[in-house]
């Protein structure tokens, strides 16, 4: 069956199965494979994006909240539809970002798809997908398709993805690495690291006042890491990162202790506890009627909010700066605590490990042998220091955007291939 079909087919499924009422599946035939053919062109020399929402103009709100906030999406009609095609398009392409725009389609009177308008305010989701926000909006339409990049689809409900497009493979889910399986372990252990040095620094009793944050100190480790990758990706020249705490089996093109992540991270930890803590104390003392709240707590509580965006902000600086080290050749090196060692390092690592394997889930307990003949220098030399230092991690990010995670698990060097990144989901099927 063409890909084409596959992905109709699929995606209705899933659509179906969460009780909504999808177009046919020539219909969504038509609007994936139109993507398809657009992601092919160019316009004024650059490649085509755009993210599009399945949405009837007649309700294009049908269940708003009951409070609408000031930053929420809005449609705007044209005042003339345009027919749903690769030229259109490409054309419109040049003006809808997808970062911040979407357009909307639905059928029209004569049953084809058409483009009836555009839809604002789009630029919170992305920035949510990225990890670039705690929290993220609620996206408009039965649900969404993406040009994410040259003969690749994307097919979404909000933040749940239903499937995607690769050239002609049919992809149902992404690797959870980062959340379960071998890799998540190896994290968790200089995770574990980076929380004790929290709880010190704030006290165990602060800490222990609320019991996520284990958990929510783990996600922002996890986020800024995913976040480089995230930049590496954006650029689209490919590029890897090495967490290893061993220097064995590398060449330094660029020496450079970069440690502001790490410490940005630990500060921004503390100090969101901290500001977690006095703004506990002043909903304790409101909701037990006191007499009054003392000046000084109201102080504490605004100067930590203060600090916690701006530490953040100075998160979010430090990311960009190390993957816009990616654009030399070599890869970034990063020890446990994600502090910079070096860029533009090659791995000399020569023996080649008797097996590779590539996983089938993320947990590794599916795997088939892997040839590493198809694929190129990055992938190649990266298995080769994995394997020959077992507590290592890598990540090579493709140039067409593939994030690949390798790792050496007992005496097996496994490959980890379409990693989740991302704020997103895999769409599990509900009827069972």
């Amino acid at each position: 069956m063409p890909w084409k079909f596959r992905l109709a087919e699929y995606v209705r499924t899933q659509l179906l199965e969460r009780k909504e009422y999808p177009p046919s599946v020539e219909v969504l035939t038509e609007l994936f494979q139109t993507l398809f053919f657009a992601s092919l062109k160019r316009e004024e020399n650059q490649a085509i994006a755009c993210r599009v929402a399945f949405i009837d103009r007649n309700r294009p709100d049908p269940f708003p909240p009951e409070r609408i906030t000031a930053d929420r999406w809005r449609y705007f009609s044209f005042e003339h539809e345009l027919e749903f095609n690769a030229r259109n398009l490409a054309k419109l392409s040049t003006a809808v970002d997808p970062w911040g725009t979407t357009l909307a389609v639905d059928l029209g009177e004569d049953r084809k798809l058409r483009i009836w308008g555009l839809i604002d305010q789009s630029v919170h989701y992305s920035t949510y997908i990225v990890k670039e926000a705690s929290k993220g909006p609620e996206m408009p339409g039965m649900f969404q398709a993406v040009i994410q990049g040259i003969g690749e689809i994307g097919v979404y409900k909000t933040y749940l993805l239903l499937a995607s497009l690769k050239h002609d493979t049919l992809v149902k889910g992404q690797r959870r690495v980062f959340q379960v399986g071998p890799i998540h372990s190896k994290l968790m252990r200089r995770i574990n690291r980076f929380q004790q040095k929290v709880r010190k620094r704030v006290g165990s009793t602060l800490y222990d006042e609320r019991d996520h944050w284990n958990k929510s100190l783990e996600d922002m480790w996890i986020s800024a890491l995913c976040r480089i990758l995230i930049g590496i990706q954006r650029y689209g020249h490919g590029g890897a990162v090495l967490l290893s705490d061993d220097r064995g089996g590398l060449n330094k093109k660029y020496t450079l202790n970069y440690h502001r992540l790490a410490t940005a991270l630990t500060r921004g930890a503390a100090r969101q506890i901290q500001h977690t803590g006095y703004s506990d104390q002043i909903g304790e003392l409101i909701q037990e009627e006191a007499d009054e709240v003392p000046m000084g707590l109201y102080l504490d509580d605004a100067t930590s909010a203060s600090d916690v965006t701006h530490i953040n902000n100075e998160i979010t600086g430090c990311v960009r700066f190390l993957a816009s080290l990616s654009r030399v050749d070599g890869l970034i090196w990063l020890d446990s605590q994600l502090q910079l060692k070096g860029f533009g390092v090659e791995i000399t690592v020569k023996e080649e490990p008797p097996e590779v394997l590539m996983a089938q889930d993320s947990e590794a307990n599916k795997t088939k042998a892997l040839d590493l003949n198809y694929f190129g220098t990055r992938h190649r030399s990266m298995v080769r220091y994995c394997a020959a230092h077992p507590e290592s991690i890598g990540f090579v990010v493709s140039q067409d955007g593939d994030v690949r995670a390798i790792t050496k698990v007992d005496e097996r060097v496994i490959m980890w291939d379409n990693v989740r990144i991302q704020s997103l989901r895999n769409a599990r099927r509900v009827s069972q």
